[in-house]
């Protein structure tokens, strides 16, 4: 084989030669050549190449060749000048021609007979299929839109989380105490700040005329200034779980008349505020009952009377039983009475599955 020394090296430019490989079939002596039309995609940079071969279109796009480059050898048969010169692939697939706007045709048609020919009752139904129609490319440009302004804030889920450990019903607990002191850090309900204002804003007004009646017999007690809010607070946490929904999404609706601080802390952590409007899940309305609970066993020396309390909040002895038992407090019967009692051990609630209620 005689040796061939190359002239000339022509790499890619804009336009290039393609090698062509047909997906159902090879080109025989018969193949004529025919035009064809180039097509460059504006967002990729990719060639599609487009013919028309006994009846039938035939489309394809330019391979990517990252292993390597494809170069042909021409020789020119004249001047016998040699040329190396790089190409691409492309497989031509048919592309089968079929009437895609026959359903839509016949569906269009059908409208205006009916519109022209229908009753009454038949053209209101037509147009109103009409309006249901969607347009399935500006939907999915819309959720495009949508998504790409999303951020990680938005779709924070950690409260959603938060809502199925039992930890989000009581305040902070510490069932590994030594002491029964110790379980309920009366500190870490509020700030020194939010006890001092507080106790401020309800200290001479007449709260203690509207507590609840099982609270009432406790404020007849020397307490505390702290004791004293937590009271405040129980009362305003009771009288939020009794209380209508329609009653807590009306604009003048304040949890506590008596302190606009406790009222806004009552509002942010007991209420769900979802597009501007105020709600209250299951969840939330068993916190406050919950909360309550523990305000109570604080004030009252780690106890008070179970019975007693459902029969004021004329609520089953069930309802209640499974939130005592939540805040590490134990039944004790005590004659005919049962007391709800915070003591070591703590009572660790039943293992439960996870609902909407308990």
């Amino acid at each position: 084989m005689p040796e061939i020394e190359i002239d000339e090296v022509c790499p890619k430019e804009d336009v290039y030669p393609m090698v062509v490989n047909f997906q159902n079939g090879y080109a025989t002596e018969q193949f004529k050549s025919n035009d064809c039309t180039l097509c460059i995609d504006e967002n990729t940079g990719k060639k599609t190449l487009i013919t028309e071969l006994c009846d039938l279109l035939y489309t394809g796009e330019e391979e990517e060749a990252d292993l390597g480059r494809t170069l042909i050898l021409a020789r020119n048969k004249n001047t016998g000048k040699v040329r190396l010169i790089e190409v691409e692939n492309i497989e031509l697939k048919p592309s089968l021609k079929s009437n895609l706007d026959t359903s839509e045709l016949n569906e269009t048609s059908y409208l205006e007979l009916s519109r022209k020919f229908g009753s009454k009752k038949h053209k209101q139904i037509m147009e109103h299929r009409e309006k249901l129609k969607v347009n399935v490319q500006t939907v999915t440009e819309q959720m495009q839109n949508v998504t790409d302004t999303l951020t990680e804030d938005q779709l924070d889920l950690s409260a959603y989380n938060n809502v199925n450990s039992d930890e989000f019903y009581i305040p902070a607990i510490n069932r590994n105490a030594k002491k029964v002191e110790d379980v309920y850090d009366i500190d870490a309900i509020l700030t020194a700040e939010e006890y001092e204002k507080i106790y401020s804003e309800i200290e001479g007004t007449d709260y203690t005329t509207h507590l609840n009646p099982f609270l009432k017999s406790l404020a007849s007690k020397t307490l505390s200034p702290k004791h004293t809010v937590l009271l405040v607070y129980a009362d305003t946490l009771l009288k939020l779980y009794g209380m209508l929904m329609k009653d807590i999404t009306k604009k003048t609706f304040s949890a506590c008349q008596y302190s606009g601080t406790l009222n806004s802390i009552v509002m942010k952590n007991f209420l769900s505020n979802v597009n501007g409007k105020r709600g209250r899940s299951l969840q939330y309305k068993d916190k406050s009952l919950c909360y309550s609970l523990v305000f109570i066993l604080l004030i009252n020396n780690y106890k008070f009377s179970f019975d007693e309390l459902c029969q004021q909040l004329k609520l089953t002895l069930r309802t209640v039983t499974s939130k005592v038992a939540l805040t590490g407090a134990t039944l004790v019967t005590v004659g005919s009475k049962k007391i709800a009692q915070l003591k070591l051990p703590l009572s660790r609630p039943a293992l439960r599955r996870r609902s909407t209620k308990f």
